[in-house]
């Protein structure tokens, strides 16, 4: 495997930014309950994304950053990336994880690195994530970076106008720790 870059988005990667989404837009639309507007492909509308992610990581109610590959010419390409949202701190210390990975990288481990982030540099001490059971892909994913299932939610998320089930589920960050202790 590429080593890997985890990183916040800078104005700087909009271009690269516009381009995963464009690439992937029926592959990241697939899962999401968020259809982008016609603006989100275009500079402007990644400058502005770029710009709301800042505003979000400043006041820590939600993280997003780049999941970059280096190259062996030492160039990042772009290949997903990862949030962090339903930030809450004091006592709790959680949030949830959500992801995209490009299509053409899917399956490859990328994102067992980008949630070292959530426990080495945001501190949480638990991340849970609710996936789509027909989503075999990222449950495989989660299930792979040690995440437990905890739960089902029935009809628990709208996308395009259609109640969808999820699956929950959750990682501590003592289990993180111990599967990067293994590996």
């Amino acid at each position: 495997m590429k080593e890997i870059i985890v990183r916040p988005y800078t104005f700087e990667d909009a271009e690269a930014k516009l381009q995963l989404h464009i690439e992937n837009k029926e592959h990241f639309e697939k899962w999401s309950p968020t259809l982008r507007n016609d603006e989100f492909y275009t500079i402007q509308g990644q400058m502005k994304s770029i710009k709301e992610h800042m505003e979000n990581s400043a006041e820590d109610s939600r993280h997003d950053f780049a999941i970059f590959i280096k190259e062996e010419n030492h160039t990042q390409t772009l290949i997903g990336e990862v949030q962090f949202i339903f930030v809450t701190r004091g006592p709790k210390q959680s949030c949830m994880v959500g992801y995209h990975i490009g299509e053409k990288f899917n399956g490859q481990g990328y994102m067992t690195k980008a949630l070292k982030i959530a426990f080495e540099d945001l501190k949480f001490h638990r991340v849970t994530s609710e996936v789509n059971p027909e989503n075999l892909g990222s449950i495989r994913v989660l299930e792979k970076v040690g995440f437990v299932k905890e739960g089902y939610y029935r009809k628990n998320l709208k996308i395009r106008d259609q109640w969808y089930d999820h699956v929950c589920f959750a990682i501590l960050e003592e289990e993180f720790a111990e599967l990067v202790a293994q590996s």
